[in-house]
């Protein structure tokens, strides 16, 4: 099932939830959306599930205009948050309810509900919890269930809202990675809702960055986080060390730090360079003027990559962020206190008007 969003706005009262939003999802993709609390990214999701209306646009299912729709005409699946069971239902019951509700017309048969929950049940690994009730659950399994149950109904497209957001960090791993072995069997159109960089990154096909009710940047996880379309989403997509300075001739300067450019060769009085931390380089003695010394503060060891968080030296009140391997690490032969000069490897560079997307 393919889906369009055209020009899709959305406000309440003063605040502009949505503003003229305009996406085209293919059938089957695995879709995040991702952004901070109050980027308009729930809104969204319940304007396609018909649980909102909207104040202009249209929402397209494989061409079909179905704006004006009822919810239970969509042939939606929604999960939720915080999974919305039936706290006097079994699991089987939960499961089986958006079967046994159907119009007699199209109700399955007793013997065809059974078969089909019994099977879904099996698919979640939940085969042996027919006859518990979801109090006798853990997290992990009650949202198990919500997906079991949004799936039995066969649905065109399957919306999560946050699906693993009630959950602790070992669970969420877990789901996360039974979350796409579950849409590679299905091939239902999905759009899970998150907040969580890591987790959009490490499911979805693509990933659409939200910020004050509009897109900043869709595409797969690879292209947001190594290519960032704007200041917003290379800050948002994880740790970044910034370099202020004056951008003149394809060069930024701050004080005497100075580092190539070539793709700017105009000036500008200010200018933000960004770099992720695994694209810090250190070195103990300075070997040319695209470094700064700074101090070592901290290093964290744990794990095979070391962290290292270091003070600028020039004056500059700003910490920097570097991740090495451990290799690397043991042959600096670096501790606490040291000065050395780090060097960013890759700089994106953005200038005065890029932050006013």
């Amino acid at each position: 099932m393919s889906i369009q969003i055209q020009n899709v706005s959305r406000a309440f009262g003063s605040f502009q939830a949505v503003k003229d939003i305009s996406i085209d999802i293919e059938s089957g993709e695995l879709i995040a959306l991702l952004g901070p609390s109050g980027s308009g990214k729930t809104t969204l999701l319940r304007i396609l599930a018909g649980l909102e209306g909207l104040d202009e646009g249209a929402i397209l299912f494989d061409g079909h205009n179905i704006t004006n729709v009822s919810p239970k005409e969509r042939g939606v699946g929604f999960v939720f948050q915080h999974y919305a069971l039936f706290r006097h239902m079994t699991v089987f019951d939960n499961v089986a309810y958006g079967l046994k509700v159907r119009p007699r017309k199209t109700r399955p048969s007793k013997e065809e509900i059974k078969k089909k929950v019994t099977e879904l049940l099996a698919l979640v690994k939940l085969d042996n919890f027919t006859d518990r009730y979801p109090s006798q659950l853990s997290g992990g399994q009650r949202q198990r269930v919500a997906l079991a149950r949004a799936l039995a109904v066969e649905p065109k497209v399957l919306l999560l809202d946050e699906p693993f957001g009630a959950l602790d960090a070992k669970v969420r791993k877990e789901l996360r990675r039974w979350l796409r072995q579950l849409h590679n069997e299905f091939h239902v159109t999905s759009i899970f809702v998150t907040h969580d960089q890591e987790e959009a990154l490490d499911v979805a096909n693509r990933i659409i960055v939200m910020n004050n009710g509009q897109i900043e940047q869709v595409g797969t996880p690879e292209e947001v986080y190594e290519h960032p379309a704007s200041p917003f989403v290379y800050d948002f997509l994880g740790n970044v060390n910034l370099f202020k300075g004056r951008l003149h001739k394809g060069k930024l300067t701050q004080g005497h730090f100075e580092i190539d450019v070539p793709t700017y060769l105009d000036s500008y009085d200010e200018a933000v360079g960004y770099v992720r931390p695994h694209d810090i380089h250190i070195e103990k003695e300075q070997q040319s003027k695209d470094t700064v010394a700074a101090k070592i503060v901290h290093i964290h060891l744990v794990g095979p990559i070391v962290q290292i968080e270091l003070k600028r030296e020039d004056n500059v009140d700003e910490y920097l962020e570097a991740e090495i391997t451990k290799e690397h690490y043991k042959e600096l032969d670096i501790k606490n206190g040291d000065t050395v000069y780090i060097r960013p490897k890759q700089l994106k560079v953005f200038i005065p008007e890029d932050f006013s997307i």
